[in-house]
């Protein structure tokens, strides 16, 4: 199949192929119909290869995409690999001709343009279904701490497969009654040696009979609660593992850079971008704030101001909730980000770490905007 491909700028489509060779139209409406049409003429069997440049290049992808024609994206953060693979200097532009020679040699790496809107919908489904399944489990992990602390008075409770298995697997008697040598054996056997599995098959049969020395008849019914508790849980783990396969799934399909940025993972990524949708809605960053709700409210009187300003109540909570995780992400790896977390902390009396975070997540909004707007790679500064 032949290959047109087209280097996009604000004004103009420089273009370099197989079968009509190269040149420079305008990035209009005009522009794009010429090109098209010259490439029709010559070829009903070809492809669109293009670095995906955000709202420049959707136009030109989408016309020859709605006519029928195969449209695909270089990505844009492989370039380097790609320049240094084909022997082109670091310093050279993106051009048609690279962008010609990625797609002829390295087709497989190519994207397949989509029309994003049925995507951002999907996405949206699914990045929202996530938080749900994340705050019904939180709530249900509370429920069960709460059971666990009357049903085994002192136990020291953690979430994880020990005790899990331990309290599904056996009562409360029959821990306090069954040899410690066999306790010893479960506990290492599910623990695979992690634990030091002597002393705690003492320490859990100890706080067992005390426990019994408590409750001289204890209650069934706590038990079953625990049980119950701990396989929904699990039964939720094991749903939030198919969403974020399916979210994953979904944004390889879309061009977007907010992964390369350390600390946005593909799953806060996708809930970003799921939430704001076009990000040319936005003509500029306080706007996309503002629907994020990351805006404060103002209490101020004469020469004091309040430093317990609140979040405003207006705004998409989804969307703010994906930027604080994002912030969260982002301030463990990004120097500027990481000093301006601990900025923001060291000026807060109260509430240091969410005035911080939330601080941070409103710093961040303007890094969003501009990846999601260019569509290029994060640059850390040096």
């Amino acid at each position: 199949m032949a290959i047109l491909a087209i280097d996009v700028s604000k004004n103009y489509l420089s273009f370099f192929s197989d079968f009509i060779g190269s040149g420079t139209v305008e990035n209009s409406p005009q522009g794009i119909v010429e090109l098209f049409n010259k490439a029709f003429a010559s070829s009903s069997d070809f492809s669109l290869v293009l670095e995906s440049t955000g709202v420049f290049s959707f136009n030109v992808a989408n016309f020859f995409f709605q006519n029928n024609v195969p449209v695909f994206w270089v990505k844009t953060d492989n370039i380097k690999l790609y320049r240094k693979i084909l022997n082109r200097p670091k310093t050279d532009k993106i051009d048609a001709e690279l962008i010609f020679s990625i797609a002829s040699k390295f087709p497989e790496s190519l994207v397949p343009f989509v029309n994003n809107s049925y995507i951002i919908s999907e996405l949206r489904n699914l990045t929202r279904l996530y938080l749900k399944f994340n705050e019904d489990i939180a709530r249900l992990k509370l429920r069960l701490y709460s059971y666990v602390s009357l049903y085994f008075p002192k136990l020291d409770f953690k979430l994880n497969k020990t005790f899990e298995c331990l309290l599904k697997d056996y009562t409360i008697e029959e821990i306090a009654n069954m040899p410690i040598e066999e306790l010893f054996e479960y506990i290492a056997k599910i623990s695979r040696h992690n634990v030091s599995s002597q002393v705690l098959a003492e320490k859990l049969q100890t706080l067992a009979k005390d426990a019994l020395r408590l409750s001289v008849n204890p209650s069934n019914t706590l038990r079953i609660s625990i049980v119950s508790t701990i396989d929904l849980i699990q039964h939720y783990e094991k749903q939030i593992e198919l969403v974020k396969k399916e979210i994953s799934k979904l944004l390889k399909v879309i061009s977007n850079t907010l992964t390369t940025v350390k600390g946005i993972g593909e799953i806060t990524a996708a809930g970003i971008i799921a939430e704001i949708g076009d990000i040319n809605r936005f003509e500029k960053a306080s706007a996309l704030a503002s629907y994020a709700g990351l805006v404060w409210t103002i209490n101020q009187s004469g020469n004091y101001k309040s430093e317990n300003n609140q979040l405003t109540k207006k705004g998409n909570k989804y969307l703010r909730t994906y930027l604080v995780m994002a912030a969260n992400g982002v301030k463990t790896y990004d120097p500027v980000y990481k000093e301006y977390y601990r900025k923001k902390y060291a000026e807060a009396t109260t509430h240091k770490h969410m005035r911080a975070l939330i601080l941070t997540a409103r710093k961040l909004v303007n890094l969003v905007y501009y990846l999601l707007k260019n569509n290029v790679p994060y640059v850390p500064m040096k």
